[in-house]
């Protein structure tokens, strides 16, 4: 649990047992992977510690040893959708420097793929990350993830066009992180075709926000 948030709220969803052996990490991973699938049938619905110890076939003691409560759960679930992102990015930062707009457009269309994953796959726990975002005592945990974010598209871009800036990379950086999140929480809101629309939307943004900072093949002209 990150140290800047403050004592009470840490004490109330810190994890009560860490699992330091392989038995109890899967014992871990049971409990919130039975809470994601709760989490998926039930929609709004918040799945209880009972009905989430059922899932993963354990007694609710169980679950207590590791959890205070089921806020602590969802809390856990959050920050390992959270810590997807950072893996999602740097395949774009591993894979081959894009040389035109076309195979950079190409490399866009993989990582929205990705990241597009992430969010239908977990709609329902965008409740959690809100009540994350508006919560000063729980923003710290979002904004860690973020500036992890925020500097891997910073690398991503400095990738392709290595001349680029620092201070430019993380602007840009930050304008990609906050405009695909917020404009894709508006989309999971409404259903499926609202949701891909405002994402192809939001990819178009990218690529007219980021390509006259990248050198790429200007023989190139628009995107397909």
């Amino acid at each position: 649990m990150n140290r800047s948030l403050n004592w009470k709220t840490r004490t109330a969803l810190t994890p009560r047992k860490q699992p330091r052996q392989e038995r109890s990490s899967k014992v871990v991973d049971r409990i919130l992977d039975a809470a994601l699938i709760l989490t998926r049938e039930q929609g709004t619905k918040t799945p209880t510690t009972l009905a989430i110890a059922q899932r993963a076939g354990l007694s609710v003691g169980s679950v207590y040893q590791y959890f205070p409560n089921k806020e602590a759960i969802l809390l856990d679930l959050a920050r390992r959708w959270l810590a997807a992102f950072p893996e999602v990015i740097a395949r774009r930062i591993n894979a081959p420097r894009p040389n035109s707009h076309e195979t950079f457009q190409q490399e866009v269309d993989k990582l929205f793929i990705d990241t597009s994953r992430l969010y239908l796959d977990n709609a329902n726990l965008m409740p959690v990350i809100e009540a994350i975002t508006g919560n000063p005592d729980l923003r710290p945990i979002q904004n860690e993830y973020d500036d992890q974010i925020i500097a891997l598209y910073a690398a991503w871009l400095q990738h392709v066009n290595p001349a680029l800036e620092d201070q430019v990379a993380s602007r840009l950086g930050v304008v990609m992180m906050e405009v695909g999140h917020v404009c894709r929480l508006v989309g999971l809101k409404r259903d499926r075709k609202a949701f891909d629309l405002i994402q192809d939307d939001v990819k178009t943004m990218w690529l007219a926000l980021v390509i006259p900072y990248l050198d790429l093949d200007q023989n190139k002209e628009g995107f397909s």
